[in-house]
């Protein structure tokens, strides 16, 4: 029987993902809401034969609670479940050991066949929402301007410092932080900091 832990914030997601997977007798699946418990849990139990851990889960900052589960695995694998990143945050999470980045957009059942697959050693093709249309995987690219406030934001400046070091309205600075929140497939600026770093843009 393989032991998995799910970590997802959704309780219902959780609780269905569990059922679904533990009716056929194949999985042993527990449960955590956020990565401190998934840590505490990979310390407290060894590690799992699989981990599945969402993307947006409390205490990701980026990809760094991806990492710190990925270590705390050793050799056994980790899949990220996402529907938010993208191609290039897929792309980090790979080269930081993500056996696969598989979206929340495929049926359960997929995502089962998907875990026995790696667990049995099998490589699991990018999903094609994580790829460029030429298969090659993508990495975020940012104009000019949008590096310059990216430098500002990671030198910890608002919005209106921001503004007046760049001698842009307030306005067109919260533009360009959406447009690279966007690219960089983060939801704050912490995680677009981390997101930065991953991908040596400052």
């Amino acid at each position: 029987m393989m032991r998995v832990l799910f970590a997802d914030d959704h309780d219902l997601l959780r609780d269905t993902f569990k059922a679904f997977l533990e009716a056929e007798g194949l999985f042993a699946v527990e449960l955590a809401a956020n990565v401190a418990d998934a840590l505490a849990l990979i310390a407290e139990n060894g590690p799992y034969d699989l981990v599945l851990l969402d993307f947006q889960i409390p205490g990701m900052n980026g990809l760094l609670g991806l990492r710190q589960i990925i270590a705390a695995q050793g050799e056994r694998p980790v899949l990220l479940l996402t529907g938010v990143a993208t191609a290039g945050t897929a792309t980090a999470a790979l080269r930081f050991g993500a056996a696969a980045v598989l979206s929340k957009t495929l049926s359960i059942d997929k995502v089962k066949h998907a875990m026995l697959s790696i667990a049995n050693g099998h490589v699991i093709p990018a999903n094609p929402q994580t790829v460029q249309s030429d298969g090659l995987p993508d990495t975020p690219t940012l104009t000019p301007r949008q590096e310059e406030v990216l430098r500002c934001i990671c030198d910890g400046l608002a919005n209106k410092q921001i503004a007046r070091s760049l001698n842009l309205r307030e306005a067109t600075v919260k533009m360009h932080i959406k447009m690279i929140f966007a690219k960089l497939g983060v939801n704050s600026r912490t995680q677009a900091i981390i997101a930065s770093k991953n991908f040596n843009l400052i």
